[in-house]
């Protein structure tokens, strides 16, 4: 079925003309309305994918008609045409809740470009929303996709889920790799029991055994009572193992016995107990080497890849970036108690580009880092701790930003004080770096004045004279 496009305008001409350029461009069905009053009478008819429209109107203005589209039918994407020269009015109808906006007059390539990645976007929302809606939107609703691979993916979880299968989830750190378990244990009989999580390189290998299996009291000094371990805890219940490349050959020897005796022995005891728990594990490591290089056991690593589940890397399901964006604005502004921001298409752009070595949790960190440090209510690239604009290495900041973290524990002027002051001195380090000292090569690249960079450089105590 074809998309359908609502355009409004009171100039009859102009109207017919974007009608017959958009029909045979992009093989839309095409409606059309003389202001906003008859384009809801139209709404209410009619599905519509998107919704091109003026502001300047008799009866009902664009701005108007875009106010009672987000409130009768929020996932239509709305695009808003403003006069030559009126920035504000393009900034006021992202704010409220417009995709994007093209100011008169405007080539037909840029309007169709424009028009294209709305049509786009909103496939995204609607997919993603028929597979929440498939799949359980409690149990995956941070799951934000529509990728090909990660719908294989949700496929498997259902599949496997109601078993009682061990499971070995592979991908790299950020991955998503904890969502995937708990996604597992929500949709299985054992929903209703408690899911223990064990970050294994967190723990030195004499801690971690212990509070695997627990410990009898006299075990060990200062083991002044027993100590029930965590696969006691999780009895009825999963287990989930992050990061199990890591495990000594100790613990890993003590682990096989609960994977095929279905049994524990606590440190100091003599006895062993029997527990009942489902087994998921996760590594970004590669097992089946470590196998060959024989620091990780041959029957360990068959006990635990019983269903194996690879989550893809960021950079190869890149069609998701713009759902996540849209995800991780709308979390950020709730835990910060704030209103929602939006960003510049441009923003996305540049994710699209962009190789993400910390994967979505990169993403995650890097949203909630420009939320805080955006002046206004629409993020543009200058705001984001990644770019700057391309122009320096991108593997270096990538580096620099893959581990970017936001304590939101913190009041939130302090921590927006906190993050905006590291980044600007970071960046204007490597900005120096890359100039050897020339103020004004970096004012170029930056696109900041020189006047404000001297400004700059002048409130952090940095001298120019230190990169030369």
């Amino acid at each position: 079925m074809k998309e359908t496009i609502l355009i409004v305008d009171d100039e009859k001409d102009l109207l017919e003309g974007l009608k017959r350029l958009v029909e045979i461009e992009l093989h839309c069905r095409v409606l059309t309305a003389e202001n906003g009053q008859v384009a809801l009478k139209i709404l209410e008819q009619q599905e519509v994918d998107l919704i091109l429209a003026d502001v300047r109107m008799p009866e009902m203005d664009g701005f108007s008609l875009l106010k009672e589209v987000k409130k009768l039918y929020p996932d239509i994407t709305f695009v808003i045409i403003t006069a030559y020269g009126t920035i504000d009015q393009a900034v006021r109808a992202v704010k409220e809740g417009a995709y994007d906006f093209i100011q008169k007059p405007f080539e037909d390539e840029q309007l169709l470009h424009v028009l294209k990645k709305g049509l786009e976007r909103g496939r995204l929302i609607r997919e993603n929303k028929r597979l929440q809606k498939q799949v359980g939107a409690k149990i995956f609703e941070n799951f934000v996709s529509q990728s090909t691979h990660l719908k294989k993916i949700f496929e498997t979880i259902r599949m496997v889920a109601p078993t009682d299968v061990t499971v070995l989830i592979l991908g790299e750190s950020g991955t998503g790799k904890e969502l995937a378990a708990r996604a597992i244990h929500a949709l299985s009989r054992r929903a209703n029991r408690p899911m223990i999580t064990v970050n294994c390189p967190a723990l030195p290998e004499p801690i971690l055994e212990s509070e695997l299996f627990g410990y009898r009291k006299g075990a060990f000094t200062n083991a002044t009572s027993d100590h029930r371990g965590l696969f006691e805890e999780a009895h009825k219940g999963t287990i989930f193992l992050d990061e199990i490349g890591d495990i000594t050959s100790s613990v890993q020897t003590k682990l096989l016995r609960v994977l095929q005796e279905k049994e524990i022995k606590p440190l100091g005891s003599t006895q062993t107990k029997k527990v009942d728990v489902r087994i998921i594990a996760s590594t970004n490591q590669d097992l089946e080497e470590k196998v060959k290089e024989g620091t990780f056991r041959a029957d360990l690593f068959y006990r635990l890849n019983v269903v194996t589940i690879e989550m893809p890397p960021l950079r190869e399901i890149r069609e998701d970036i713009p759902l996540l964006v849209d995800h991780f604005l709308k979390k950020t502004a709730k835990e910060l108690g704030i209103p929602p921001k939006y960003v510049c298409p441009e923003v996305i752009d540049f994710f699209m580009e962009y190789p993400w070595p910390g994967n979505i949790r990169q993403l995650e960190n890097v949203i909630k880092a420009a939320v805080v440090t955006s002046p206004s209510d629409i993020i543009s690239l200058e705001n984001i701790p990644l770019t700057q604009k391309k122009n320096l290495s991108p593997k270096a900041l990538a580096e620099d930003n893959a581990q970017l973290d936001i304590d939101l524990s913190l009041p939130y002027k302090v921590l927006k004080e906190k993050v905006l002051s590291n980044f600007t001195i970071n960046y204007v380090k490597r900005l120096l770096e890359k100039t050897k000292g020339n103020i004004t090569r970096a004012a170029e690249i930056s696109g900041i004045k020189r006047q404000s960079l001297q400004k700059i450089l002048k409130r952090y105590g940095l001298d120019p004279a230190n990169f030369r």
